[in-house]
């Protein structure tokens, strides 16, 4: 079956734009491939894309699950599904979209709503409101967030591990436990598909495995429980062994197979994760280590090709930096220049959504680390000015991202009580 690239499918400009998504660590996409129909109308153009690739798609176009077909025409997202989907059941959605497109389908008028826009709401209201969200996501039978699958989200547990008081800390004690017992094979996996953790997804994704060393240490300094700086440094060496020879972090593995593309915002959190445990061991093997990474990366988001950087990846090599070099970090952050925007901060440049016809967005999560970054540097009015900006809409974002911004929503207002 012939894919075509997003770019060549926009430079088409057919009515229809069927994407398929999926990753290296997709349990199902190449039996999803296998189910894609043949398509010879000429009025649909069929494209395949990595989403660790292509992170302005995946966050566009899909919910972030995979596999993910998404259809898109002019742009808008119409329709699609997630999961492993059937041949016959693409075949009429793919026919339903093309009927609504060429208006012979029955559209939906939405109501009309007032322009009216919302306020921002007061810090301290946003910030107990996200703590209420995160907290409600907690199952109190098994530790750990939501049910089947069973996430551990680390963001979290770093948002419960900065409040002094048992009910935050029995939380993180239970899901960091069980996730040590169930989910920890040199290297932790993503999750567990069961309730009871006894299900990993074999997934090690080092971006996610850098996460859980913070979160590690941040629970050691708090809970005062040595095996979880243990395993903190038996994760990061673990890491370490996936490091190639041009010095590079590799970006996860499934099944046992690597994926041995080097992305930038996953090598910078890897670094920053290095950091942390030399900040705590006063190890200097691992600062070296930061030091030689941060010597090699390279302004791209897969490195290796050059690929043009998405704000993500420069938030988290100036996230990285600001530790590392603080100077250098901030003589550097004329490199955001071009995707500044009034308030925040855009995920792409101007030119590159231009050129893949795309609109350009003010992501939290993004946002939040440069914010952070600029706290780091002492930078604090801008980052209240990024922070401020998200108030009126942090709750659209998954619970996970909004205790990224309540992290720093509370550092920036000095709302958390010790």
């Amino acid at each position: 079956m012939k894919f075509l690239s997003w770019r060549e499918a926009v430079n088409e400009n057919k009515k229809l734009i069927v994407l398929f998504m999926t990753t290296s660590w997709c349990e199902s996409c190449e039996e999803q491939e296998k189910e894609l129909p043949e398509i010879e109308d000429e009025r649909v153009s069929l494209v395949k894309e990595d989403a660790d690739e292509r992170l302005d798609l995946a966050v566009r176009y899909t919910p972030q699950i995979y596999p993910t077909i998404s259809l898109v025409s002019k742009n808008s997202l119409i329709g699609g599904t997630y999961g492993l989907v059937k041949r016959g059941k693409l075949l009429e959605m793919i026919s339903e979209a093309l009927e609504l497109i060429e208006g012979k389908g029955k559209l939906i008028v939405p109501p009309k709503l007032s322009s009216k826009k919302i306020d921002k709401f007061p810090p301290d209201y946003a910030f107990n409101h996200i703590l209420r969200v995160c907290e409600g996501y907690f199952d109190w039978k098994e530790g750990g967030f939501e049910r089947e699958p069973k996430h551990v989200s680390p963001e979290v547990l770093q948002l419960f591990l900065r409040f002094n008081d048992y009910y935050h800390k029995i939380m993180a004690e239970v899901t960091l436990d069980n996730v040590i017992e169930y989910l920890w094979e040199n290297g932790f996996y993503m999750f567990s598909k069961s309730r009871d953790w006894k299900e990993p997804y074999k997934a090690k994704l080092l971006d996610y495995n850098a996460e859980m060393v913070k979160t590690l240490v941040k629970a050691y300094q708090v809970l005062k429980k040595e095996i979880y700086l243990d395993y903190a440094i038996a994760t990061t060496d673990w890491l370490l062994s996936k490091r190639d020879s041009r010095g590079y972090f590799i970006n996860g593995e499934f099944l046992g197979v690597e994926d041995k593309r080097p992305f930038l915002n996953v090598n910078a959190n890897v670094g920053d994760a290095f950091m942390e445990v030399y900040r705590i061991t006063n190890d200097k093997k691992y600062l070296e280590i930061a030091k030689d990474l941060e010597q090699r990366l390279v302004l791209a988001h897969r490195m290796d090709v050059l690929s043009p950087p998405y704000l993500i990846d420069l938030a988290s090599y100036l996230n990285f930096l600001s530790k590392l070099n603080p100077d250098k970090a901030r003589n550097l952050l004329n490199i955001l220049d071009d995707y500044k925007g009034s308030e925040a901060y855009y995920d792409t440049t101007l030119r590159f959504a231009t050129e893949n016809k795309i609109g350009r967005f003010n992501f939290l999560y993004d946002n939040v680390l440069l914010a952070n970054t600029l706290i780091n540097l002492n930078i604090f009015e801008e980052a209240k000015r990024i922070v401020d900006m998200f108030l009126s809409s942090y709750s659209i974002y998954a619970y996970f991202n909004q205790a990224k911004y309540a992290l720093v929503l509370g550092e920036i207002y000095g709302l958390f009580t010790h």
